[in-house]
């Protein structure tokens, strides 16, 4: 049983304070749980409707009687395994019970007994989940397998008894070009003549156990392939096809042969279904490019992404699938104008390198191809959803480091949106606004053009230390601010997110030493440039060494979005940041189905929820309960939660009963360049009063 992935039980009975026990051992020796109960029928049914369950523990007690569960399962096509949980003097006849599929029966008082038969069910149920999800797998896997076979390039063919029994395209067009079909069930020594079809013969004749090769002359007859490969190489391996045994023969020319070779090494190159590069190959092509970038040569990666590829495939089947990625790979290196490379980088994602090419032209680009790659460009029937895609830049220039680093940073930037640059006059004018405000983005990096606000998080239960989350602003040329929003994308898209994060904390550092209150802390947001960086955290340990600053005065911030989009990288981000003393927080948190999945991996020490959570707080009774179980499951996990844009004290009292340890917004106070706002330590909020003393502004 995976110990990260909560079991899901389904309590029916009246008894849950002594079931609540049971379930609160199985917690405490690290079983993850997420229990409901239901009171009734109308709610067992819906909850077996909408939810998914590993186990129904069902007592004697029950609302709903065990026979009514029973057919309740078999009307929704569920194999669930009960558990019956009977009264200590229970009159009940165990073996009736079991006489109708339930699982198990023991009194409700066995706890250890109970807990044993949670955890053996729970396996049991979830090794046939895992046995039907490999088979489905497995499945896959065959036609994978041939599907590469049918492309591969090395001529490849089964034997069986002498006869063809199965030949891919590169075996048919060596030896039957005109006639693809003429092969399948013909001998295979009609292919070779004299010495060469004896030597054959006797080689099949006797058992094969093991590997072995043969080197042979064609036959005459076979004029267009006897001239480019009058000798060939044949391995022979004993395997077993579709059931049966059989042999694999592999052919290749046994002399050195031009043609042939180019067609190896193109090859290797090519992704054999799609015909475009490898994911090998392209990053070969990205390490050069950076190399050109250095000499200010610069570059654009394009990482495309089909959206919806896995649903087309599970409704029009693997074969049109395929078909779909292949002309997706068609209309690439068909429709692009400039000097290009493409390659396919995972089962639904390309890459397109593009020489020469600033990001106003990657922009223009990525905005065409979006609204090319529609049921369009494909010969496969679709179904009714539309094909579609998102597309991740990354500029090569000289803050490039390798390829792995690109490729992750055009990921991270696959849903964001980008500019449309629209009429030619309108592109023009973007083109020119572009690159005079990269200039300017690189000037204001060198120069320090930036100031920085504060804006304070209240701690609702005591906190000793004062949280001020820092904001940044960049002054143009008349000394004007610039919200990041207008300058923040496209220094991430050039590769200077990691710069600009380096100036704000420079900055931080130097405001936090100037603090006259000790107990100040600062929270910092981070772009994903420097996320992905492999030079930031080098630069911060010296940074804090050189300005002698306790790293329990620092959090940095991540959000959600970026640590979905790439969780390996923030892992180990985290992982590091954890080595020098410093700790993340997680904001825009609960975007995402099961957002508590990433907790473990990255350890924040609070979360700041994204602001859908909560913008209905004020009316609405179900979202209470939904933030109220919210706010459970973090503290259970010891996470903290921060509540952000609060803008009125009339949901405080709320917030207060529902568990929340932090709030943040303009209620408070708005980001400021000073750092004097007066935190409460001691308070009281009830339904009746709003804040018992009074939260103002200096």
């Amino acid at each position: 049983m995976d110990s990260l992935e909560p079991i899901r039980i389904l309590i029916l009975s009246k008894q849950i304070h002594t079931i609540n026990k049971i379930l609160s051992t199985l917690r405490n020796e690290g079983v993850g749980l997420n229990a409901q109960a239901a009171s009734n029928k109308t709610e067992f049914d819906n909850k077996i409707k909408f939810q998914n369950w590993d186990l129904i523990l069902c007592g004697e007690d029950s609302f709903v009687p065990i026979n009514i569960v029973k057919e309740i399962l078999k009307t929704q096509n569920l194999a669930l395994p009960i558990i019956f949980l009977t009264d200590i003097n229970s009159t009940l006849k165990t073996a009736e019970l079991l006489s109708i599929d339930i699982n198990n029966c023991l009194p409700i008082n066995l706890q250890s007994k109970v807990i044993s038969s949670i955890k053996r069910e729970t396996g049991f149920q979830r090794l046939k989940l895992s046995h039907r999800i490999l088979q489905l797998e497995f499945k896959e896997l065959e036609k994978r397998h041939h599907t590469v076979l049918d492309a591969s390039a090395f001529p490849l063919a089964y034997i069986q008894e002498g006869l063809h029994l199965y030949c891919n395209d590169s075996y048919t067009k060596l030896f039957s070009p005109s006639d693809p079909h003429a092969l399948e069930q013909s001998p295979l020594l009609d292919l070779f003549q004299d010495e060469s079809r004896k030597q054959l013969k006797n080689a099949l004749s006797q058992k094969v156990d093991s590997e072995f090769q043969l080197v042979l002359r064609l036959n005459n007859k076979l004029q267009d392939t006897a001239l480019n490969h009058p000798e060939l190489m044949l391995s022979f391996a004993p395997i077993s096809f579709k059931g049966k045994a059989c042999l694999q023969l592999t052919v290749q020319p046994a002399s050195d042969n031009p043609v042939y070779t180019e067609q190896i090494i193109t090859a290797n190159n090519q992704d054999l279904l799609t015909k475009l590069y490898n994911k090998r190959f392209f990053h070969e092509k990205i390490e050069l490019a950076v190399s050109k970038a250095i000499k200010q040569q610069h570059s654009s990666l394009l990482v495309i992404q089909l959206n919806e590829f896995l649903d087309i495939k599970s409704t029009i089947g693997l074969s049109k699938a395929n078909q779909v990625l292949n002309d997706v790979g068609v209309f690439l290196r068909n429709s692009i104008q400039k000097m290009f490379a493409a390659a396919r980088l995972e089962d639904y994602e390309f890459g397109l390198l593009i020489d020469n090419c600033r990001l106003a032209e990657s922009i223009e680009l990525a905005n065409f191809i979006k609204s090319k790659i529609n049921n369009h460009i494909t010969t496969a029937v679709l179904p009714s959803m539309q094909l579609s895609c998102s597309i991740g830049v990354a500029v090569i220039n000289e803050n490039a480091l390798d390829a792995q680093d690109l490729v992750s940073k055009a990921r991270l930037n696959l849903h964001k949106k980008l500019p449309d640059l629209g009429n030619s006059h309108a592109r023009d004018h973007q083109n020119i606004d572009i690159v005079a405000l990269t200039t300017y983005i690189n000037l204001a990096l060198t120069e320090k053009r930036f100031k920085l606000l504060f804006q304070p998080i209240l701690g609702l239960k005591g906190e000793y230390f004062h949280d001020y989350e820092v904001l940044s602003r960049m002054l143009d040329t008349e000394g004007n601010e610039m919200l990041p929003s207008e300058f923040l994308p496209l220094a991430d898209l050039n590769g200077a997110g990691e710069s600009f994060d380096k100036v704000v904390i420079s900055l931080a550092l130097i405001a936090l030493n100037k603090a006259t209150n000790e107990n100040i802390r600062f929270i910092i947001s981070l772009t994903s440039n420097t996320l992905l960086s492999k030079t930031f955290l080098p630069w911060l340990r010296e940074a804090l060494q050189s300005n002698t600053t306790s790293t329990d005065k620092i959090f940095f911030q991540i959000s959600e979005t970026q640590i979905c989009n790439n969780l390996e990288y923030c892992t180990k981000f985290t992982d590091s940041l954890q080595a020098l003393g410093l700790s993340c927080i997680v904001c825009h948190y609960g975007c995402v189905a099961q957002p508590e999945n990433y907790l473990d991996d990255i350890k924040p020490v609070y979360v700041k929820l994204d602001k859908s959570l909560v913008r209905d707080i004020g009316f609405s009774h179900y979202q209470h309960n939904e933030l109220k179980n919210l706010f459970t499951d973090l503290h259970y996990k010891q996470i903290k939660v921060a509540v952000p844009q609060v803008e009125n004290s009339s949901i405080l009292p709320l917030l207060w009963k529902l568990g929340a340890d932090f709030i943040q917004g303009y209620y408070l106070e708005r980001p400021l360049q000073t750092m004097n706002y007066k935190f409460i330590q001691h308070y009281d909020v009830t339904s009746g009063v709003q804040i018992h003393n009074q939260l103002q502004q200096n």
